[in-house]
């Protein structure tokens, strides 16, 4: 595994690679957790710890969350850029991609089918993985709550992500 969340380790472990980075607000597990790998440590998931864990209760919590997952994944890729996994670079490319269509479409036309055909099809994929994830779960809120997190989670993540680069391309002043 690259990383597990809710993570025990071993006192030897953590004198030898240190404990978690606190400058970092987020992420700083994933971060401990690739210094035990560049150390020769191996991250083990074991299916049968169960956790209870309290999701947040509004969709604005949850975008906060996101966001600021996304804002400090790229302060701690800036250490170890080799961590960075296709998947984590999908949610900053997506809204990269909206916001050009976006500037685009009120210059050219075609570029408004585009993000019209882009926007259709992220949602048709969004409503079928809530028909099925609502089917097998038998759980209807699922129809709903799928469409708006997912999107609301790549959403926040990818713009977090986008923004810690663009405010950490400029000196700080003071």
């Amino acid at each position: 595994m690259d990383t597990v969340p809710f993570g025990s380790f071993r006192r030897t472990l953590i004198d030898q690679v240190g404990f978690f980075d606190e400058t970092l607000l987020t992420n700083e597990d994933y971060e401990f957790n690739v210094r035990v790998r560049k150390s020769g440590g191996r991250i083990w998931l074991a299916p049968s710890i169960r956790s209870v864990y309290f999701a947040r209760s509004t969709l604005m919590e949850l975008m906060r969350q996101y966001w600021r997952y996304g804002f400090w994944k790229w302060r701690m890729l800036r250490r170890y850029p080799d961590t960075l996994r296709w998947r984590q670079a999908l949610p900053p490319l997506f809204v990269l991609g909206l916001i050009s269509l976006i500037v685009l479409s009120l210059f050219i036309p075609f570029a408004r089918f585009l993000l019209a055909g882009v926007l259709v099809l992220y949602f048709s994929i969004m409503i079928v993985a809530a028909l099925r994830a609502a089917f097998q779960q038998r759980n209807g809120s699922l129809l709903l709550g799928l469409p708006l997190a997912i999107p609301a989670m790549h959403l926040s993540w990818g713009s977090g992500f986008l923004w810690s680069i663009l405010t950490s391309s400029f000196p700080k002043h003071g």
